[in-house]
């Protein structure tokens, strides 16, 4: 049986658990930009500019691991699947 995202979200609480997934992706690279985009639009100083990019960088980190606890083992063996997959077309290939 083959796994996909489909079955990862299959009620509205796992859809809404991707989805800030999904969210945390961005937050977690894009801390810089978007703590740095914060500090501008409130005139923060630099120190408190830093801390707001460490912040948002938290709430990533935090959205991450939160939403990985639902959605953990069902993903990783969606993930699972997928390396073996692909490591049994390099097999073949070679």
């Amino acid at each position: 049986m083959s796994r996909t995202i489909r079955d990862l979200v299959n009620t509205p609480f796992k859809k809404a658990m991707f989805v800030v997934q999904l969210f945390s992706y961005v937050l977690i690279p894009g801390s810089p930009l978007i703590g740095a985009w914060l500090g501008s639009q409130f005139e923060t100083s630099k120190p408190q500019t830093a801390g707001l990019i460490v912040a948002v960088f938290i709430l990533g980190e935090v959205l991450f691991y939160g939403s990985l606890f639902f959605l953990g083992k069902e993903l990783l063996l969606i993930l699972k699947e997928k390396v073996q997959k692909w490591w049994s077309r390099i097999k073949v290939s070679k």
